[in-house]
């Protein structure tokens, strides 16, 4: 039997599975009929890697020419009907700069891969738990006695707390929607959640797993109002890469020889 590549083991899985599935899912399909055998130490980071690449929603400056899934509004892989493609692997060059920006171009697909895991585990959280996320992420960010409203009780203000800004404090208050990546949140509704804290809070957050359309980032600072940040799930994801969020970092040492200093 021909031994399969990465991308060949994940169509294979994939038909198996026969619905839309996540690089989980589809990594341990690839386990249970042995259809490839990984060597990484986070091999469903490198699977990730080889679906986005396959994808026909992805613009990486490595994508494949030949796409082989697409994903859904849930963030979930699924086939696309095109002939068989063989696998590309990456290659060492005896050129040290193009290795460090191959290193550089893993690294960012890496920090994509990141995001879209986080992302995918925010819809799978209850609007309840996603709740209680975006507290403790504030809490995480710098926010102080930042608690979760009582579901009916204050509109929609979810979240409550405060930020010490200088020698002052800012009284804040968030909304925290779950929504689909094709359900953006709109000029409404930040002009409802501007209402509902107008006069007594002097900054808001709505923090979203979607996004926000332009009229409604047009609306969120406007002159005598109180500013309301946005942040969407691929902001909520980078704010957390950055700020070591739920993340953990490895660092591998990149070798060049100097003749200097030996």
């Amino acid at each position: 039997m021909t031994k399969l590549t990465i991308v060949e083991a994940a169509v294979e899985a994939l038909a198996l599975l026969d619905k839309p599935s996540s690089s989980k899912q589809i990594y341990s399909k690839i386990l249970e009929r042995q259809l490839y055998k990984f060597g990484a130490q986070d091999p469903v980071a490198v699977l990730r890697i080889q679906l986005e690449r396959h994808c026909d929603s992805t613009s990486w400056s490595s994508e494949a020419k030949n796409k082989k899934f697409s994903k859904n509004d849930d963030g979930l892989f699924y086939l696309l009907k095109h002939e068989p493609i063989r696998e590309v692997s990456y290659c060492i060059s005896d050129s040290n700069q193009d290795n460090i920006s191959l290193v550089w171009e893993l690294a960012k697909q890496l920090k994509k891969s990141t995001i879209n895991r986080i992302i995918d585990h925010l819809y799978t959280l209850e609007p309840d738990e996603f709740e209680s996320f975006c507290r403790r992420f504030l809490e995480r960010y710098g926010f102080e006695n930042m608690h979760v409203t009582q579901r009916g009780r204050d509109g929609g203000i979810d979240v409550t707390g405060y930020l010490e800004v200088g020698i002052s404090q800012l009284h804040v208050a968030a909304q925290c929607k779950r929504y689909k990546r094709s359900n953006k949140v709109s000029r409404p509704d930040i002009a409802q959640f501007r209402g509902d804290i107008q006069g007594d809070y002097q900054q808001g957050i709505f923090i979203t797993t979607s996004s926000f359309t332009q009229e409604a980032k047009d609306v969120a600072f406007k002159r005598g109002c109180v500013p309301i940040v946005l942040i969407d799930g691929e902001t909520l994801a980078e704010i957390m890469i950055d700020r070591g969020i739920g993340v953990s970092t490895s660092n591998i040492p990149i070798y060049e020889f100097e003749i200097d200093l030996v």
